[in-house]
C-alpha cells in the first residue's frame, strides 16, 4: 500500500511540473514580440558598379531561434566565415539561427543594381533583420569601389569618412535598425552635427533647428539625417529627409519620423507621431491639426491622467503604436472609451468618449455604430440606428429627413421643430447634434418621437422599434 501511495505522490509531482513547463512556454509565446529580443548588428556593405555585396554580423543574440528575414530581391544569402563560430547556428537555407550558444553570426548576401547609381539612389529596406525582434545599435562600414565620389547617408550618424586611391570608405553608427540607404553624386557639407540630426547644405535656420534639436533630445529619438539640396527633387524616408525647401514642416517632419521610428507608426499616422511627440514633451510639437488636438486632448485630460498616459508611453517605446493603440490607452487613463485619434486620422473630430458596451439594434450588431457620452447626454448615429430599422436618413442646408414607408419627418435645421404628417411638433431644443458629417440624436428623443426601446444591461445596450412593420 505505501509503493502505491509513494508511486500516486511521485506521479502527481511530474503532473504538475510538466503542467508548469506547459504553461510558461505558453506564457513565453503571449509575450510582445518586440520586447521579447533584442540584438546588435555591426554591417559591412561593399559598392560596386553592379551590386552591393552585405557582410552582416548579427550580435548579443540569446540561445532561442531567431528567424532571418532577407531583403526583397537579395541573392545568394550564405555564412559569413569570419570566425570559427560565425557560422555554427546557420540553417542550411540561411534563413534561421537555430536554438543554441554562440552570441555571434554572420551572413553575406547580394543586392544586385541596375548599372551605375546615376545622380542619386534609394535603397529601401537594403539590409536583413530578425523577425519581431529590436535592434539596438547598428555599425555600419561602406566601402566604395566604383570611385564616382557622391555622398552615402543612412539615418546613422557619420562618424568618418576617407578618400584613398582606388576606395571611398564611410563609417556610421548609432542606435535602432538602417531602414533605408541613400547615395547622392551632388556631395554637400555637413553644417550640423548633433547626436539626434545631422543636416547637410546650407540652407538650415538657426532658430528652428535649436527647437527641433531640443525636441530631439527630451525624445530620446533615433537619429535622423536631413539634407538641404535645391537641385533634387524632395524625398523622404523613415529616418532622411531630402528636401529643396526650408520650411517649419521639415523640421516638424523630422520629429515625426525619428518618433514614428520609435514606435512603429504607420506612415500615413502622422497624427498619431504628433500626439505622442506631444504627450511626451508635455507641449505641442507638430503641425496645426495635431496642435489643435493635443490641446483639446489635454484640456480634459487631468494632470494625473496626463502624467500617466506619459509613462505608459515611455514604457511602450519600441512596441507598436498606431490610433487604435493610443485610443485604448487614453481610454484606460480617463476609464472611457474613445475613437478620438482614429477619427482624426481621417479628419478633423472633437474629443467625444463613447459607451463600451456593445449596441444591438433590431437583435443585429450594426459596424461602426459609436454611442456618444457627451455632457451627460447620450447621443445614437442615426443613420446607424435608424437606418437599421428601416428608416432612410437625408439632410440639405435646411432641414434634416427620416422617413419610412409610413412616416415622414422633416427636422428644421435651424428652430426646435420637426414635422411628422403635416403637422408641426414644437421642441424645446434641438433633440440632435451634428458631429463630424452625422447627425446624433439624444436617447430621450429617439423613444419619445421614434417610439424605440432602449433597454441597457451590464455589457448590452438594446434597441428595439415598438412600432408594427420596423425590424425587431
Amino acid at each position: 500500500m505505501k509503493i502505491i501511495i509513494r508511486t500516486v505522490f511521485l506521479l502527481a509531482i511530474i503532473n504538475i511540473v510538466l503542467l508548469y513547463m506547459h504553461y510558461s512556454q505558453l506564457a513565453d509565446a503571449s509575450e510582445d514580440p518586440a520586447k521579447k529580443s533584442k540584438y546588435s548588428q555591426e554591417i559591412e556593405v561593399i559598392n560596386r558598379v553592379d551590386e552591393l555585396i552585405v557582410r552582416h554580423h548579427f550580435n548579443k543574440l540569446d540561445t532561442s531561434r531567431h528567424e532571418i528575414v532577407l531583403p526583397v530581391g537579395s541573392k545568394d544569402p550564405s555564412c559569413y566565415m569570419e570566425t570559427e563560430s560565425a557560422c555554427t547556428r546557420i540553417n542550411e537555407n540561411t534563413t534561421a539561427f537555430l536554438e543554441g550558444d554562440g552570441d555571434q553570426q554572420s551572413i553575406s548576401y547580394i543586392i544586385p543594381k541596375q548599372g551605375e547609381l546615376g545622380s542619386r539612389k534609394l535603397f529601401k529596406a537594403p539590409f536583413a533583420s530578425l523577425r519581431n525582434e529590436r535592434v539596438m545599435s547598428t555599425i555600419l562600414h561602406i566601402t566604395d569601389e566604383t570611385n564616382t565620389g557622391g555622398m552615402w547617408i543612412s539615418g546613422l550618424q557619420l562618424v568618418g569618412s576617407k578618400k584613398l586611391d582606388m576606395i571611398e570608405y564611410s563609417l556610421f553608427t548609432g542606435t535602432g535598425q538602417v531602414t533605408d540607404l541613400y547615395w547622392q553624386r551632388n556631395a554637400l557639407p555637413l553644417t550640423f552635427e548633433g547626436s539626434h540630426i545631422s543636416i547637410y547644405g546650407n540652407d538650415a535656420d538657426a532658430g528652428l533647428v535649436a527647437v527641433m534639436t531640443d525636441n530631439l533630445e527630451q525624445l530620446k529619438a533615433n537619429h535622423v539625417d536631413m539634407v538641404f539640396d535645391g537641385t533634387s527633387k524632395s524625398l523622404e524616408s523613415d529616418r532622411m529627409i531630402i528636401t529643396s525647401g526650408n520650411k517649419s514642416s521639415v523640421y516638424i517632419e523630422a520629429v515625426r519620423k525619428s518618433i514614428r521610428t520609435q514606435y512603429m507608426i504607420p506612415s500615413n499616422e502622422y497624427i498619431t507621431a504628433d500626439l505622442v511627440s506631444s504627450l511626451l514633451l508635455e507641449k505641442p510639437a507638430g503641425g496645426k491639426k495635431s496642435n489643435s488636438a493635443y490641446q483639446e486632448l489635454v484640456s480634459v485630460l487631468t494632470p494625473s491622467q496626463s502624467n500617466s498616459l506619459k509613462i505608459d508611453l515611455e514604457e511602450r517605446r519600441g512596441s507598436k503604436v498606431d490610433a487604435i493603440v493610443l485610443d485604448e490607452m487614453i481610454g484606460t487613463n480617463t476609464g472611457k472609451h474613445t475613437s478620438f485619434v482614429q477619427k482624426n486620422v481621417e479628419a478633423v473630430y472633437p474629443l467625444l468618449f463613447e459607451e463600451s458596451r456593445e449596441v444591438l439594434v433590431g437583435g443585429e450588431r450594426v459596424d461602426g455604430l459609436n454611442v456618444i457620452v457627451k455632457g451627460g447626454r447620450t447621443l445614437y448615429p442615426a443613420d446607424k440606428v435608424l437606418g437599421q430599422l428601416g428608416y432612410s436618413v437625408s439632410s440639405n442646408n435646411r432641414s434634416l429627413y427620416i422617413e419610412n414607408e409610413t412616416d415622414k419627418l422633416r427636422f428644421s435645421l435651424r428652430d426646435p421643430f420637426y414635422v411628422l404628417h403635416e403637422k408641426r411638433h414644437t421642441l424645446r431644443e434641438t433633440p440632435f447634434e451634428l458631429i463630424g458629417d452625422d447627425y446624433y440624436f439624444e436617447e430621450d428623443a429617439l423613444r419619445r418621437i421614434f417610439q424605440l426601446s432602449i433597454q441597457k444591461s451590464d455589457d448590452i445596450i438594446t434597441v428595439t422599434s415598438l412600432k408594427r412593420g420596423n425590424s425587431e
